[in-house]
């Protein structure tokens, strides 16, 4: 019997081993809290439709089958939200391959696609989409049903060909005040670590483009640095 092809996600949880550390180093689980807050918003999923495991650092969600992809994709953007909601940034990728999962076996080439997307494609805190699943909207592709409900509710953004979930869809101001909220409360680490900031930086930029005017920028601008003997 061959195995289906499936709508599968791998997540990433940015900054995993410094929140394990800080929480070693304190005698505390606040981050296994925020974690399990996080995915608490899986309790409500029809798991006949979309099944989910997470390990450490990663979370693996799948479709069945018959799950439309839209419906997919806005299971996915809901638990980016809830990550953003607890203080926590995800990265992840999206592709549709062969994935098999019974009891304790996984067996996927779907896995592998995801991976290679949230590693080399995902960069900042967003899900990046396989162009492979973007030409299956083409005109007789398997989505071309899905097309306009997609591009209604604005569900996928594309940026220097890059394409990705639109977690501001539902509420550019709450995504805007989660945003910098995290950016506020990390602020101290961020200064002089310019991979860290980028992620931060990225996610400002896109709230503010999807926001259209509606917002100010929270994160520090560039400055001319004038030398004085109290700022050196």
């Amino acid at each position: 019997m061959a195995i289906p092809y499936t709508f599968v996600s791998l997540l990433d949880v940015l900054g995993y081993k410094n929140k394990i550390k800080e929480d070693r180093e304190n005698g505390k689980e606040d981050f296994k809290v925020k974690l399990e807050a996080s995915l608490a918003i899986m309790a409500g999923v029809n798991e006949t439709e979309i099944s989910y495991q997470a390990i450490s650092d990663t979370i693996i969600i799948s479709a069945h089958p018959s799950t439309p992809f839209s419906e997919f994709l806005k299971v996915i953007s809901q638990v980016h939200r809830s990550f953003l909601t607890n203080g926590l940034f995800i990265r992840g990728g999206i592709a549709f391959a062969p994935h098999f999962k019974s009891g304790l076996l996984t067996y996927s080439h779907a896995l592998p696609v995801a991976y290679e997307i949230e590693q080399k494609q995902a960069v900042y805190p967003r899900i990046v989409i396989d162009k492979n699943i973007i030409e299956m909207m083409s005109s007789g592709g398997k989505l071309e049903s899905e097309i306009v409900l997609i591009g209604d509710e604005k569900l996928i953004c594309r940026e220097n060909g890059i394409y990705f979930l639109n977690i501001v869809r539902e509420g550019a101001s709450a995504c805007y005040d989660l945003a910098k909220g995290i950016y506020e409360s990390e602020a101290a680490s961020l200064e002089g670590n310019e991979h860290e900031l980028a992620k931060h930086r990225w996610l400002q930029n896109f709230i503010l483009t999807m926001g259209e005017g509606d917002f100010e920028p929270y994160m520090g601008r560039v400055e001319v640095f004038i030398p004085s003997a109290g700022n050196i």
